[in-house]
């Protein structure tokens, strides 16, 4: 097999940056001082421009490149005093980057420094250590401190050069490229295929033979369309279209189906990128074996609707067991003719509904989670206006408004107590009351759910006698008032009663 002596393109517009019509390392006729360069990745043009002009103060050629492959192509036209690595990147990430480069013998000296905006912690700085990093540096960062740094790098590469420039000519330095490209291109842990104009593949590194099945030799040769069936809808035969590529490269998570040599598909992610070899332009493609991925992907799917099927069953068992607490409750009513005995049997059968509603609407609900407690406050109220005011007019005025499950049942019994409290207590007004209607002439009862600056707001009004405030005590004695009042302490809650022209109580607490 013939060795390689690509020079690369990165085939996105001023991608690689720097002076026009600078040579390759190693095209000069004659050995002299090369050009200080500093390779820059980031697969955000703006950052490598943020960067650029941070870097505008000093003499040197910033040579840019947006992903891993791009920068691989690079290091084989340049010779980098500095390579200043993003971290996150799509496909090959900085981590995966700086240890080709520095496992390379001919850019292993180069001095690494990550910069990233996302990856922060001790893990990660450690991680960008073992990868050979000589810096790891967080953004927002000091440009003053960043170019000190830079500066510093330069002038140790440009001592370097000055001993090295003495040794090294036009032949030495195309061996050595020649030799970086070999190396690069197998040590890659993606699949590399460089593929020329008529479509099929030139050459595939270690992991592509790994990936396809193929032997070497019968990797060469080969169509790419029986490899990557997708290949022929981005770069048909005879064209290599810039703008393709670029869509294939700025397209996140584009799967391709792959097929390997005994015909069985695997889902990967491919990266394009133009390549000059020989004096002619061809395509490398960059890809990466995700089925493992997407397997696990699929399981936990599988799992999570297994569990939401389970969740669902369990909110329908518990609310036809409460329905089942509610009928036994019923039941014994039925059978006792003492008031002081049936009235607390008839509240804990709305008590029992109550919660057996907020299980109902998590059943049938997308989110087993939280449910919406204005479609609960409507539902409550028309079914308690029939158990105690089949007469009374009642309007409820709520906005949806979803809640979680934490917050819902207590404040389900909260609502419970208070629309019966109003039907019960609120309709009728003291002979001679002539004060206006706290709920006006349209309703009896007014139910009001509502969301504020990201709380809660619920209230409950009657234009009854009210409460006189040296009463409050004595009716927060009932078990309707000393339920209101401790669910109101569990929810955090501020708990308000106003007895201008009726009652009006209201309850305020987090949704969460």
């Amino acid at each position: 097999m013939s060795r390689l002596a690509p020079t690369y393109d990165s085939g996105a517009p001023g991608a690689t940056g720097g002076t026009a019509g600078s040579d390759a390392r190693g095209s000069s006729p004659k050995s002299t001082r090369d050009e200080a360069c500093i390779l820059a990745v980031d697969d955000k043009p703006a950052n490598l421009l943020a960067l650029e002009r941070v870097l505008a103060g000093i003499p040197v050629r910033i040579i840019k490149a947006t992903s891993g492959e791009e920068a691989l192509a690079a290091s084989l036209r340049h010779r980098f005093a500095l390579a200043i690595l993003d971290v996150q990147m799509p496909g090959m990430d900085g981590y995966e980057l700086a240890e080709i480069l520095l496992a390379d013998p001919a850019t292993s000296r180069t001095p690494v420094i990550f910069v990233t905006a996302a990856y922060s912690d001790e893990n990660h700085v450690f991680k960008g250590y073992t990868a050979g990093a000589v810096d790891y540096i967080v953004k927002p960062y000091n440009p003053s401190m960043l170019l000190a740094k830079v500066r510093v790098f330069l002038e140790l590469a440009q001592h370097r050069q000055d001993l090295e420039v003495q040794v090294v000519d036009r032949t030495s330095e195309l061996k050595a490229s020649e030799g970086r490209f070999d190396d690069l291109f197998n040590l890659a842990p993606q699949a590399l295929l460089m593929i020329d104009r008529t479509s099929r593949v030139v050459r595939g590194n270690r992991a592509a033979i790994s990936v396809f099945g193929y032997q070497s030799d019968a990797l060469e040769g080969r169509a790419v369309v029986d490899l990557l069936p997708a290949f022929v809808e981005h770069a048909p035969a005879g064209t290599i279209d810039p703008d393709r590529i670029a869509a294939v490269n700025s397209a996140p998570g584009a799967e391709w189906i792959a097929v390997r040599r005994d015909g069985t598909q695997l889902h990967t992610e491919v990266r394009l990128a133009r390549v000059m070899l020989n004096g002619h332009e061809h395509v490398m493609a960059s890809v990466t074996d995700v089925s493992a991925r997407i397997a696990a992907l699929e399981v936990i799917q599988r799992s999570l609707r297994e569990k939401e099927t389970l969740l669902k069953e369990i909110h329908h068992r518990v609310k036809n067991n409460l329905q089942i607490v509610s009928s036994l409750l019923r039941l014994q009513c039925e059978q006792c003719q003492e008031p002081e005995v049936r009235a607390p049997l008839q509240e804990s059968i709305g008590r029992v509904r109550s919660m057996a509603m907020v299980h109902e609407q998590l059943y049938g609900h997308e989110s087993l989670e939280e449910i919406d407690l204005g479609e609960y406050a409507r539902s409550l109220g028309s079914m308690l206006r029939g158990a105690h005011g089949p007469r009374a007019r009642l309007s409820v005025q709520a906005e949806p408004l979803a809640v979680s499950i934490d917050v819902a049942t207590p404040l389900g019994l909260i609502l419970n107590e208070l629309i019966t409290n109003a039907f019960k207590h609120g309709l009728v007004r003291a002979e001679g009351d002539t004060r206006p209607r706290r709920t006006g002439d349209e309703c009896d009862v007014l139910v009001e759910v509502r969301s504020m600056g990201g709380r809660v707001h619920l209230a409950v009004s009657d234009s009854g006698p009210g409460v006189a405030p040296l009463s409050h005590a004595q009716a927060s004695n009932s078990l309707g008032m000393q339920l209101v009042r401790s669910l109101s302490r569990q929810l955090r809650a501020d708990l308000r009663f106003d007895t201008e022209g009726g009652l009006r109580v209201s309850v305020e607490c987090a949704v969460r």
